[in-house]
C-alpha cells in the first residue's frame, strides 16, 4: 500500500511541479497525505494543507483532480439533530444566531496572496458546515472546486397519489425519510416544463404511510400537485454558507460550483472587490435544489462585485442580493457620538457584527419613507460584538428624534455587474439590487417564482439603500413571477420591479437614473413596474404574452417609455410622468 501511494504521489507531483514551477511557495495536498478518489476521509490532511497555505504569503495550494471527503463529528451531529427535529420545528432558530458554535471545513483565514488550484476537484462534505472560509484575507484566487454533500439538506420525491386534502410522495433510497424528518418549505416541480409550478407551500401535517413514502396534508400542496410531479422539501432555511468571504480584499472565484448547502451558497460581508467567473450554483444532475436559501448574498461590501458567465438554478431564494443595512440609532450621547444596532430579522448574514470604517459616509434615513435626509462621516468607531452594537464618533449632525431615523453606510455600496449569466427554476427573485452603479446585461432569467430583477429598498428586512445609476439591457426574461406576492413577485411585475418597501411608499425620487432597454420579456401580469423613482428610461424592449399593461408607473417623476414593442395602446409611450402611488 505504501509503495502504491508513493508512486501515485510522484505521478501527480511531477505534473504539478512542471505546471506550477513559476510560483515561489508551492504546496500540494498530497504532501499532507490527501489522496483523491480513494474514498478515505481527507479531513486531517486537507486542514493541515490549508493551515500551511494561510500562514505563508504568496502560496499556491494545489489539489490533484478527483474526489475528496471531509467530515467533522460536530458537523455530523448538527446535521442529524437539525434534520431529525431535535433542534425544534425549524433548526434555523437554534443554529442561525450570533456566537453559535459552528464547523469550518477548510479555514483560509488570514491568507495573503493565495492561489488555490482545484480544477476537477469535488469536495464531498459530511455534516452541516461552512466548507470554505476566507476571513481577513487579501488577494485570493480560488479555481475549479466543486462543493457537494454526502447527505443533501433537502428531499425530492415523485407524487404517486392524490386525495381530497393530501398527496402521497415516494422518495428514492438516496433520500432516506422518516416520520421525524424535518420538512419545512415545500415546492412542486413540473418535470416536463423544468419549472416550479407556483409559490412555496407548507404542510399542515405529514405521516409515513409506507417505506420511503410520506403523505402530506395541506390545501396549498394539493392545489399544485399532479401525479408525476416532484415534491421538494427543505430540511432547513438559513445556516452557514458554503463559502464565506469576510473582511477580505480582492478575491476571485473561477469555475467554482456549489451543488448543495444547508444555507446560502456564498456570503460576502465587509469585503472589497469580489469577482466570480463561471460560478455555478446549481443542483447536481437528477436533483432540484442547490442552496437552501440565497445562492449568493453580499452585505456592506466595497469596491465592486462582478458576476461573469455564471449559472444559478434551484436555489431556495434569490440568485444574488447586494445591499447595506439600515441600522437603528439607539443613543446619541453628545453632539458627535452615537450608538447603532441592527435589529431586523436575522442580524447579519455572516452572523458577524456589521461595522463602518474611518471616513465612511452614513446616510441619515427616514424610517417611514427610506428617504435620505442628511449625512454624517465616521471619525472613529468602537465595536461591541456581544451586544451587537457599534459606537461611532462622527462629523455632522443627527436629528433630535433619533428613533425616527436609520443610519445606512452608503460608502459600502459596491458597484455591481451581472453579465452573461443564466438563472432558472428557483424560488423568489433572481437579482435583488440595493446598491449603486449597476449593470445587468446579456442574461437569461427563466421560471422564477418572483420578479426577475428587483431594484428595491426594504425597510422590512432592514436592507437598503435606494439604487442609483442602474442599467438593465439586452436580457431575456421568460415566465417569471410564478409565485405571486407571497413568493417574491413585486407589484405583479414578472421582469423588473422598482420598489420601496416602507410605511409610506408614495415618495418619488428615491431610486435615481435607471435605464431599461433591449430586454425581451415573456409572460406575467405586468412586465415592468416603476415606483419611488426618478429619471427612468424604458426603451426598445419587447413584451410578449403580458396579461395587463406591460408598464405601470406610480409615485415617480421624469419617467419616459418609447419604442417598446408589444405594449398595445396602454403604456406604449410615457413622457415626463408624475403620478401618485398605484396600489401600495
Amino acid at each position: 500500500m505504501a509503495k502504491t501511494i508513493f508512486i501515485f504521489s510522484i505521478f501527480f507531483c511531477g505534473i504539478w511541479t512542471s505546471v506550477l514551477s513559476q510560483n515561489e511557495n508551492k504546496i500540494s495536498v498530497l504532501d499532507f497525505g490527501a489522496i483523491p478518489n480513494d474514498n478515505i476521509d481527507d479531513t486531517k490532511a486537507l486542514r493541515e494543507a490549508a493551515a500551511n497555505a494561510r500562514k505563508k504569503p504568496n502560496t499556491l495550494l494545489y489539489f490533484p483532480a478527483g474526489k475528496y471527503h471531509i467530515s467533522d463529528p460536530k458537523a455530523i451531529k448538527i446535521q442529524e439533530d437539525a434534520m431529525s427535529g431535535k433542534l425544534g420545528p425549524n433548526p434555523q432558530d437554534e443554529l442561525y444566531v450570533a456566537n453559535k458554535e459552528y464547523v469550518i471545513g477548510l479555514d483560509f483565514g488570514g491568507a495573503k496572496n493565495l492561489r488555490i488550484d482545484a480544477h476537477g476537484v469535488e469536495l464531498i462534505c459530511d455534516g452541516w458546515m461552512e466548507p470554505l472560509s476566507f476571513r481577513n484575507c487579501n488577494n485570493v484566487e480560488l479555481n475549479g472546486i466543486t462543493i457537494d454533500y454526502k447527505r443533501i439538506p433537502n428531499s425530492a420525491g415523485k407524487i404517486i397519489n392524490l386525495g381530497t386534502d393530501f398527496v402521497d410522495v415516494k422518495f428514492p433510497e438516496s433520500d432516506p425519510v422518516s416520520k421525524d424528518l424535518i420538512m419545512l418549505r415545500i415546492m412542486i416541480y413540473d418535470l416536463d416544463k423544468e419549472s416550479l409550478v407556483g409559490p412555496a407551500v407548507y404542510q399542515q401535517r405529514k405521516e409515513l404511510i409506507a417505506p420511503q413514502t410520506i403523505r402530506f396534508y395541506g390545501k396549498g400542496i394539493r392545489d399544485q400537485a399532479l401525479v408525476g410531479r416532484v415534491l421538494i422539501a427543505l430540511s432547513g432555511f438559513h445556516y452557514r454558507p458554503a463559502i464565506l468571504i469576510y473582511k477580505t480584499k480582492d478575491i476571485v472565484l473561477n469555475d467554482v460550483t456549489i451543488h448543495a448547502q444547508a444555507g446560502m451558497g456564498i456570503v460576502g460581508h465587509l469585503s472589497e472587490n469580489i469577482s466570480m467567473n463561471r460560478l455555478k450554483i446549481i443542483p447536481r444532475e437528477g436533483r432540484f435544489v442547490s442552496s437552501n436559501t440565497d445562492a449568493t448574498h453580499f452585505a456592506t461590501n466595497r469596491g465592486f462585485i462582478h458576476f461573469n458567465n455564471c449559472e444559478f438554478a434551484g436555489q431556495g431564494d434569490d440568485a444574488t442580493n447586494v445591499h447595506t443595512y439600515y441600522s437603528h440609532i439607539v443613543s446619541h450621547q453628545d453632539s458627535n457620538v452615537c450608538e447603532i444596532i441592527l435589529g431586523e430579522r436575522n442580524y447579519t448574514h455572516s452572523l458577524y457584527l456589521d461595522e463602518p470604517q474611518y471616513g465612511d459616509v452614513l446616510a441619515v434615513v427616514e424610517k417611514n419613507t427610506l428617504k435620505e435626509v442628511g449625512y454624517i462621516r465616521v471619525r472613529r468607531f468602537w465595536t461591541f460584538p456581544k451586544e451587537r452594537k457599534v459606537k461611532i464618533e462622527f462629523d455632522g449632525e443627527l436629528p433630535e428624534d433619533i428613533e425616527s431615523y436609520y443610519l445606512a453606510n452608503i460608502t459600502a455600496s459596491p458597484s455591481l455587474k451581472f453579465v452573461n449569466c443564466k438563472v432558472k427554476s428557483h424560488r423568489a427573485r433572481s437579482v435583488l439590487v440595493k446598491t449603486r452603479k449597476v449593470l445587468i446585461e446579456g442574461c437569461s432569467f427563466e421560471n422564477a417564482t418572483g420578479t426577475a430583477i428587483h431594484i428595491g429598498a426594504e425597510g422590512n428586512w432592514g436592507e437598503g439603500v435606494a439604487s442609483e445609476d442602474v442599467i438593465v439591457r439586452n436580457n431575456t426574461i421568460t415566465n417569471c413571477g410564478l409565485g405571486g406576492a407571497n413568493d417574491g413577485t413585486i407589484d405583479e411585475a414578472s421582469a423588473i420591479a422598482v420598489h420601496v418597501n416602507a410605511k409610506i411608499r408614495n415618495v418619488p425620487g428615491l431610486h435615481k437614473r435607471l435605464l431599461f432597454e433591449g430586454n425581451k420579456i415573456t409572460g406575467g401580469i405586468h412586465a415592468i413596474s416603476i415606483k419611488g423613482a426618478e429619471d427612468v428610461t424604458i426603451r426598445n424592449n419587447t413584451f410578449t404574452d403580458i396579461q395587463k399593461e406591460p408598464i405601470i408607473v406610480g409615485a415617480s417623476r421624469r419617467v419616459k417609455a418609447y419604442n417598446n414593442n408589444g405594449t398595445g395602446e396602454i403604456g406604449a409611450n410615457i413622457e415626463d410622468v408624475v403620478l401618485p402611488n398605484l396600489s401600495n
